[in-house]
This record gives structure tokens, sequence and C-alpha cells, in this order.
């Protein structure tokens, strides 16, 4: 895991990042799962999961629903509403404008639509990419909630 975090700080993995992160999550929940016996604080951590993971896929939830506005400039109060991860603002809709009010600029200099589009595009895929990241954690950490509710099973004497 070290190794695929130090390829994710310099940028260099590929799809096959997310499948190994994938697989090694699976592989720990399938550890998880699998206890041995129960102690009497098995219950309260389950409640606990369960709460870190319900909150998990509300944040999931939010991140594809909720209206994203990115910046156009480094320093100032001009941004672009570029929709939600959902219900993307189309190419054509994209305008400039006032940060908290919404409202469009009349400009100087105007920003041309392939740059607004750029900026979106990029505001988006970010917030997708989030979105699936706490949707994997929801599921794995519901997964542990599960582990540590449910009552072992007993082995039957055949």
């Amino acid at each position: 895991m070290t190794l695929l975090f130090a390829y994710a700080v310099l940028g260099l993995f590929g799809w096959w990042a997310w499948v190994a992160y994938f697989g090694t999550g699976l592989g720990l929940a399938t550890l998880w799962w699998t206890r041995r016996r129960r102690n009497r604080c098995a219950l309260v951590f389950g409640f606990c999961c369960a709460v870190v993971a319900v909150m998990a896929l509300l944040m999931t939830g939010w991140a594809l629903f909720v209206t994203v506005s990115a910046p156009v400039d480094s320093v100032g109060t001009r941004g672009v509403v570029c929709g939600s991860v959902v219900s993307p603002v189309s190419a054509e809709e994209l305008n400039v404008t006032v940060v908290r009010s919404e409202e469009p600029v009349s400009q100087s200099r105007p920003i041309p639509h392939s740059e607004l589009e750029r900026v979106c595009s990029n505001r988006l895929d970010a917030r997708g990419s989030r979105a699936a990241g706490l949707a994997l954690i929801g599921l794995f950490v519901a997964l542990r909630a599960a582990g540590h509710i449910v009552p072992p099973r007993r082995a039957s004497a055949a």
C-alpha cells in the first residue's frame, strides 16, 4: 500500500491503482468479518462503524448532487457555476458570475468558453472521484459494522 501511495503522490498511477485499493479493502473487510469471538464492546464499536458508514454515504450523495462553482481568477470574486456531478451545466450556459450573487458579470476581457469548460470539467471530475472514494469507504465500514453487530455463526456438530 505504501508503494501505491507513493505512486499516487507522484502522479504515476493509473486505473490499476484503484483495482489494487479495492482488492486490498475487500481483503481487509473479509478478514474483519471473520472474527473468532465476540467481546462486550463489539456492539458499541459496530454502532460507531455504522454511524461512520452512514455519514460517508450521506457525504457521497452530497458530493454528487450539490452544485459546484469554480473561481476563474486566482484573486477576485468572479467564478463560474458548473452544476453538480449528476446534473452539470451545459457548455453553452456557462457564465462568469460574481461569487455570492450568481449574477452574470460584464467583462472587459471575456474568458473563452473553452477555459470555462476546462475549469468546470476538472472540478466535476475531482468531485466525482471523491464521491466514488467516499462510497467505497462507506461500504467497507458498513461491512465492518455488520461484522460486529451480526452474531457469529455457531459451528454445528455433525
